[in-house]
């Protein structure tokens, strides 16, 4: 029996990758598509990376989505299986089913959709579900939604349900609705053309039944927004202003105080150049449709990050997590192509990026155990986090392309790894990354890519670990073009302060691509850490093993 159900996945997945499937037709006028993956990771003890024992040696994680079409009518399905969870994945994912399924109805005024949904209602400050698979993050709804447009310029949405809990929902009721309204399809003549207006305002209400009278806790809470996006062929402008009534809950050690949230940015562009400025405030904004949840575990809100999201290997060591119930920062980012008569331009112009980001503490002062004051625009004294980077790309023929970046970054590790238990205080760390790419011929490419990052602590290490000191990485992939990919690559934990704690972490994999399907296959240590998209984040122990990616879409 086990080795029928094998080999029918065998036949399915290499007739998949061997021709080209876009949709499949069963009913005139009707499609079908999807995509699946499978992730697959087996493991070894490794005593000197920290990878412990696993009982079952190969865990995976695997989904398919089945999408059916016909007219206005869209239903669809998501199997999951989690058999069991790659380690770092929240091991209450253990099982398999059928998590995700809905039913749409589309017309020009109104669209229908009944089961579950993700949606978001302007930045996210006060709702929004999404799935992010890296992460083991799905806070989607299982409930109806409305959209509906009664004229141009107006947009109209209401929700109701409740959200995934792994294979559950949680207990709290989510409702909302949220409106947007065009300002141009109302004064097209008054408003020059190249001048975009666009104003809305959100409103989300929670429902959680309170089954203990300590701390007589509010069962409906109410949370606000109102934003203002301007825009013209050169410069942008887009805010978001928000307000929580009082929610205590775990996360915010049942603190009375209202949440209160701020987002502004703003971008100027140009031919060849463009500057962008963000900052935000925010105060108590964990929301959760259940207040004993931690963690990932069923947020009803995101605040989009206030850092660059970085995807140099060394960088992602030391990554910043969002502290949605305290920081206040900014960013800055500028980018400048360089003209051709210049020192720097060519044929090939050379691109500079430069950006700046800096977050702090709110400055609060206690008036009881449960509330406390924290005047709007008051910046707290300590610095949670630092990033200033500079990347300068330029291609020099048709073949050869280098990529020079350098990193300076400030981590607060006490806050962002430890709740503020000053054991380490700040981590100071200065990355240097050069990445060059040389077109062998029309088909066959190498790509080379050397990081160095040099290390500083606050204090001396109490604990020893596999983080701290100096880290050199390099990486080399060779590509056939358009199918085939062979990568190695080693992080070297050369200054840890541990002699026996300089580790290498070497790994190697290849790739081949067809069309839409995609199999990786690999083996090699990986660092433990802390992996984040977003500003969310996870925790990722250390493993020893075989990796393997199989992917397609259909």
């Amino acid at each position: 029996m086990k080795r029928s159900i094998c080999s029918i996945i065998l036949i399915i997945i290499l007739t998949l990758i061997s021709r080209p499937v876009h949709s499949i037709e069963i009913i005139q006028g009707s499609k079908i598509s999807g995509n699946f993956q499978i992730d697959a990771q087996s493991y070894q003890k490794d005593s000197l990376i920290g990878a412990d024992d696993v009982r079952e040696k190969v865990l995976s994680n695997a989904y398919l989505n089945m999408i059916f079409n016909i007219e206005n009518f869209e239903a669809g399905i998501r199997y999951e299986a989690y058999l069991d969870p790659i380690l770092g994945i929240d091991p209450r994912y253990k099982g398999s089913g059928i998590p995700f399924r809905y039913l749409t109805f589309t017309s020009d005024m109104i669209d229908v959709t009944a089961g579950n949904f993700y949606e978001q209602f302007g930045s996210g400050i006060i709702f929004r579900t999404y799935e992010e698979r890296q992460l083991g993050f799905d806070n989607s709804m299982d409930g109806l939604r409305i959209k509906i447009r009664p004229i141009d310029g107006i947009d109209l949405t209401a929700i109701i349900g409740k959200q995934r809990s792994f294979w559950n929902t949680g207990d709290g009721i989510v409702r909302g609705a949220n409106i947007t309204f065009d300002i141009n399809n109302f004064f097209k003549k008054l408003l020059p053309r190249n001048l975009d207006i666009k104003i809305g305002a959100s409103i989300i209400s929670k429902y959680q039944a309170d089954l203990q009278s300590k701390y007589k806790l509010p069962e409906n809470v109410l949370a606000y927004s109102t934003r203002l996006a301007i825009s013209t062929d050169w410069f942008q402008l887009d805010g978001e202003y928000a307000y929580k009534f009082n929610d205590p809950q775990a996360t915010n050690n049942f603190s009375f105080n209202p949440g209160t949230g701020f987002i502004i940015n703003a971008s100027l562009f140009g031919t060849g150049i463009g500057f962008t400025l963000n900052m935000h405030r925010v105060d108590n904004m964990d929301f959760r449709s259940d207040r004993a949840a931690r963690g990932n575990n069923l947020l009803i809100n995101y605040i989009p990050p206030l850092t660059k999201q970085h995807a140099y290997r060394l960088a992602t060591i030391y990554p910043y997590a969002t502290q949605i119930n305290n920081e206040i920062g900014i960013q800055a980012d500028f980018t400048y192509t360089f003209n051709k008569e210049s020192l720097f331009g060519g044929k090939y112009p050379a691109t500079i990026n430069v950006n700046y980001s800096r977050i702090h503490n709110i400055d609060t002062s206690h008036i009881d155990d449960f509330t406390y004051k924290s005047p709007f625009f008051s910046v707290g004294k300590r610095m949670y986090f630092q990033d200033i980077n500079i990347e300068i790309e330029k291609k020099w023929s048709t073949n050869w392309m280098t990529h020079l970046a350098y990193i300076n970054l400030i981590y607060d590790k006490d806050i962002l790894e430890h709740e503020g238990i000053p054991d380490y205080g700040k981590i100071y760390s200065n990355i240097l990354v050069l990445e060059t790419t040389y077109k062998i011929s029309k088909k066959d490419a190498l790509k080379i890519e050397a990081q160095h990052l040099w290390w500083a602590q606050d204090s001396l290490i109490k604990i020893p670990d596999n983080q701290n000191g100096n880290w050199l990485y390099l990486f080399a992939e060779y590509t056939i073009s358009p199918s085939w990919y062979f990568s190695i690559w080693d992080e070297f934990n050369y200054g840890n302060q541990d002699i026996d704690r300089r580790i290498h972490y070497i790994s190697g994999s290849f790739a081949f691509v067809y069309e839409t399907s995609r199999i990786s296959f690999g083996y090699g240590r990986q660092r433990g850490g802390t992996i984040c998209i977003g500003g969310v984040c996870r925790q990722v122990p250390a493993s020893n093993g075989f990796f393997l990616t199989i992917s397609s879409s259909f």
